[in-house]
């Protein structure tokens, strides 16, 4: 896309999750803006994806107690700590329990302490919308819909212990759905272009929900957004904003502007399947990053991904 971006308005920056999705096109993006970024990615992580980051990765071990951790963030001394690591389940077993609490929750203590050890005061973390799935329109009550979504929301009371009692800075932005080039994810989106180059059919749910889908490079921008409020000290304390597109559509209707955005006619089976378990008909509407809004539509991103 060849929009005009925010700006970045601080020097150095820690990115975790950089092997991520949202994480890679962030260390991308600050990197290409001069800013000096060191990316904490796991030691098990793809080598491949770990050597196409910019900057400087650090692995940190499966079962580090933190110490390195600290010692990585201690040197990068970052202006700004960017927190996307996570680990992403729709649904669990009692054998994910374990890794999701440790990626999830242990992982966001850690980056805490870490900030904090650092004297970095500035951290931006990923959030996910689900955490309110339950919720009314504009309450920011916690209504998890997921075992992952709760383990956010966890997480999220930490990072509240850390900015009352250590005097962190922190913006949770709670992520609604995202697309953008190179995305490895196995999501819809790639189920359209795996039916347009085989040439078959797809089922579907219904597909009636409705979602807020947004660009990667708008989200990318909401991050860099909360970064400057964190580094200029506009924003101090505690703050939890969405990033949401500027209306949310439904998933017909997704199908419906990708395919006229690259020239596609699926035969798509729109009620062949149910409804996943949990599925968030409405998303739930929080508070806007104030200053930031979606710049790419629909039929424009759409197009080649």
């Amino acid at each position: 896309m060849t929009e005009t971006r925010t700006p970045v308005k601080f020097c150095t920056a820690v990115v975790t999750g950089a092997t991520g999705f949202i994480g890679g096109h962030l260390a991308h993006r600050l990197h290409d803006a001069g800013v000096s970024v060191t990316a904490i990615v796991r030691d098990s992580s793809d080598p491949a994806r770990i050597a196409a980051l910019p900057g400087q990765a650090e692995a940190i071990p499966a079962h580090d107690d933190g110490s390195r951790l600290i010692n990585i963030v201690k040197q990068a001394t970052p202006d700004v700590v960017f927190h996307l690591a996570a680990r992403f389940s729709s649904s669990h077993t009692h054998a994910d329990i374990d890794g999701v609490i440790t990626d999830n929750v242990t992982l966001t203590a850690r980056v805490c302490e870490a900030a904090t050890a650092a004297g970095c005061p500035a951290l931006v973390v990923a959030g996910t919308a689900w955490q309110n799935a339950g919720s009314t329109p504009g309450d920011p009550t916690p209504s998890p819909n997921s075992f992952y979504a709760a383990s956010k929301q966890a997480a999220d009371d930490i990072i509240d212990y850390y900015c009352g009692q250590a005097g962190l800075n922190t913006v949770t932005l709670k992520i609604y759905d995202s697309y953008g080039p190179n995305d490895p994810r196995r999501k819809f989106l790639a189920t359209l272009r795996d039916a347009a180059a085989n040439q078959t059919s797809v089922e579907a749910s219904p597909g009636d929900q409705l979602l807020h889908l947004v660009h990667v490079d708008d989200l990318v921008d909401g991050f860099v957004h909360a970064g400057n409020l964190l580094y200029s000290g506009e924003v101090c304390g505690r703050a939890s904003h969405t990033l949401p597109s500027g209306e949310p559509v439904t998933l017909r209707a997704i199908a419906e502007t990708w395919m006229r955005a690259n020239g596609e006619n699926i035969d798509i089976r729109w009620g062949g399947r149910p409804h996943r378990s949990g599925e968030v008909m409405v998303p739930w509407e929080g508070v806007p990053l104030p200053g930031w809004s979606p710049r790419i539509d629909l039929a424009t991103g759409l197009g080649g991904c």
